[in-house]
């Protein structure tokens, strides 16, 4: 029933992304934002309550670009929390030509279900950009990453290196709709068994020129997530997400 119900709203949005009109073309601005929210709940047999949030502002480089990117995901049943996990993070990047950059970046996150109160990544490298678009666009980073988790106790704190890669494929098949898949991959030097990795996948249909409908589906995977108590956490965390996303 879940994957049909999937597989409908998919169709809705590309039905209507398809369809939807955009405004007479405009030059592409320097700074980009979105803002997506999505809530829902439930009462009755059970009750469910889960908030989400999605910030993003972009300036591509020009030769100096900047990211930033912030979401919070909330979940409740029947009045307990069964989810919670708070991210930020800056990028800044360096154009060199048409396809390669350099990029520096701070990410920040608290999990306390996976684990730890603040885990912050410090990376660096550089990215290439194999396609340009229109259509389709794909790019790489690779970098080298410094990592420091405030974790849960009983487990010790930790803090290694690794590197940071990752790549994007995005697909506009409109005018008004795109598709992107991003997988990111995190090696851990000093112990080569905890690595981890993150998919999230976004269908966006435009609705006007300032609203749109998002689904997002994002699985993040651990190798060796700890213990919680006495027993192991599980290894793979997965979000789906529906948003009204605003434009700015």
């Amino acid at each position: 029933m879940r994957l049909k119900c999937i597989a409908l709203l998919a169709t809705v949005l590309i039905m209507t992304g398809t369809l939807g009109a955009e405004d007479e073309a405009a030059p592409e601005p320097s700074w980009t934002g979105d803002l997506g929210l999505s809530y829902v709940s439930t009462t009755g047999n059970t009750d469910t309550e889960t908030l989400g949030l999605d910030l993003n502002f972009i300036r591509k480089p020009d030769p100096w670009g900047i990211e930033f990117k912030a979401r919070i995901t909330r979940a409740e049943e029947d009045g307990n929390l069964t989810a919670e996990r708070y991210e930020a993070g800056v990028v800044g990047r360096r154009s060199l030509n048409e396809r390669w950059e350099l990029f520096a970046g701070l990410n920040g996150e608290k999990d306390q279900f996976k684990g730890f109160d603040l885990r912050a990544v410090v990376d660096a490298g550089v990215t290439y950009r194999a396609l340009l678009g229109p259509t389709h666009q794909l790019w790489f980073d690779m970098g080298l990453a410094y990592t420091d988790e405030d974790r849960i106790e009983p487990e010790p704190d930790d803090d290694f290196f690794g590197a940071s890669l990752a790549a994007h494929w995005e697909w506009a098949f409109s005018e008004s709709a795109s598709l992107r898949q991003d997988l990111s991959y995190y090696p851990n030097f000093d112990q080569s068994n905890k690595w981890r990795g993150v998919s999230n996948t976004a269908l966006q249909a435009s609705l006007t020129s300032r609203l749109a409908m998002k689904f997002g589906y994002e699985i993040r995977y651990e190798n060796e997530p700890g213990f919680d108590g006495e027993l192991e956490r599980d290894t793979t965390d997965t979000t789906t997400r529906v948003s009204l996303v605003v434009k700015f």
